[in-house]
């Protein structure tokens, strides 16, 4: 069977909406939860062309994790690259930009939780070990400097997911944890 260069544009033009379908889907159900089912209603394309376009719901749920990796790094090397002065100031207003967009961090977060299936944990460590080597390199700082900074995201990207803000009011604590 001969794959035409148009049948080649048409589907990889599909996938990235798709994708964005996906990552809400994921976001609310993580992995196993989430229904390929319900991605594929929602993009208006048929169940099976969507297995067509990513093999398994496994391989789609990587390709989810790989669009916010990807969409965090970019995001980091723009912040770096339009605001002068501290590049880690910079990438922190990125990121706090990001946690608005609860969705991309979810992904993340189910990620590392389908971390025990093998297929999906080796690939969750190797972005999240790139992520962490690219902005550390971006930044310019030692390991020290950016375990700080590395920690205090994963405080924030946790308050977010748990909507931890919601409790300012009863909690004075968290509005000066979070700034």
């Amino acid at each position: 069977m001969t794959v035409s260069k148009r049948t080649i544009g048409s589907a990889a033009r599909r996938r990235d909406p798709v994708l964005r379908i996906a990552v809400r889907e994921f976001a609310r159900h993580g992995l196993h939860g989430g229904s390929t089912a319900r991605i594929a209603a929602e993009a208006g394309i048929a169940h099976s062309y969507l297995f067509k376009l990513f093999g398994t719901k496994r391989q789609l749920f990587l390709a989810t994790t790989d669009l916010v990796y990807r969409a965090v790094a970019e995001r980091f090397r723009q912040a770096v690259t339009d605001r002068p002065g501290d590049p880690l100031d910079a990438m922190g207003a990125a990121y706090r930009d990001l946690l608005v967009e609860r969705d991309d961090l979810l992904v993340v977060l189910h990620g590392f939780a389908a971390s025990g299936d093998p297929e999906i944990g080796d690939e969750i460590r190797r972005r999240y070990a790139t992520l962490y080597r690219e902005t550390r390199d971006l930044a310019g700082v030692d390991d020290e400097r950016m375990r700080s900074f590395w920690a205090y995201g994963m405080l924030l990207t946790v308050a977010a997911a748990t909507d931890l803000p919601a409790l300012a009011d009863q909690e004075p604590w968290i509005p000066r944890l979070l700034s």
